[in-house]
């Protein structure tokens, strides 16, 4: 595990490179990234109300995601490997977390969610294109400012690793609409999916259900508060 200085280092290697235009490259360099039920459990005795969500790039030019609860990352006492967790951008999610069982509620149906990761997989560059066209113009420069890190309630890793039987959870990229007063615009969101297969053989998997929750927020667009991202 990184000491804390290069976690830092690495956080701001992306904040640095969030606004050129290879920055679509780390985006897209994978499929997104687990969280566990033990991380779950080592963040569940402090019961925060967020997950703050880092990007990054190491020194080896690979991109990362750090988590942290909100409580440790306002209170800055961090612990390696117990609150704060290095996750690599992986290329694609193997089956070791398969053939678990159980139900839940869902805020997000399998359709909406389907359509919101495959629009970012589909339009990935042209938003990014729509957000650097953004930055160019003074009076919109805000509104294309790219995505350093995201926020993701508690609650919906709660729900989720309800089931007892869970070890982990996918979390991967999506593109949301979202329409303000202000504006409307397509915005990233992480999305998190616990699926459950059942095995009819070594050869053969079928898919049984897949289980969203979707109630991230990036921070921009989204205003931030003092003290809350510390790690930046």
């Amino acid at each position: 595990m990184e000491t804390l200085d290069l976690v830092k280092e690495n956080i701001n290697r992306w904040n640095l490179t969030r606004n050129n235009k290879n920055a679509i490259s780390y985006l897209t360099s994978g499929s997104g990234f687990l969280i566990t039920a033990e991380d779950f459990k080592n963040w569940s005795h402090l019961d925060p109300e967020f997950i703050n969500c880092y990007l990054a790039i190491d020194k080896m030019n690979n991109f990362k995601i750090y988590l942290a609860d909100n409580i440790t990352d306002e209170n800055q006492e961090y612990l390696l490997g117990k609150n704060l967790f290095e996750k690599g951008f992986q290329e694609y999610f193997d089956e070791s977390f398969l053939n678990q069982k159980g139900t839940i509620n869902s805020n997000l149906t399998p359709t909406e969610a389907d359509s919101r990761i495959a629009t970012w997989v589909l339009c990935a560059n042209a938003w990014v294109n729509h957000k650097e066209a953004l930055r160019q113009d003074e009076r919109s420069a805000e509104s294309g400012e790219m995505v350093p890190v995201f926020t993701i309630p508690f609650s919906d890793l709660r729900e989720l690793f309800s089931d007892k039987n869970l070890a982990s959870l996918k979390a991967t990229f999506a593109l949301k609409f979202e329409e303000t007063e202000a504006q409307s615009s397509y915005e990233i969101e992480i999305i998190l999916a616990k699926t459950e297969f059942q095995s009819k053989s070594l050869s053969e998997v079928s898919l049984v259900k897949e289980t969203f929750a979707d109630m991230s927020k990036g921070y921009p667009p989204s205003k931030t508060a003092t003290n809350q991202f510390n790690l930046l």
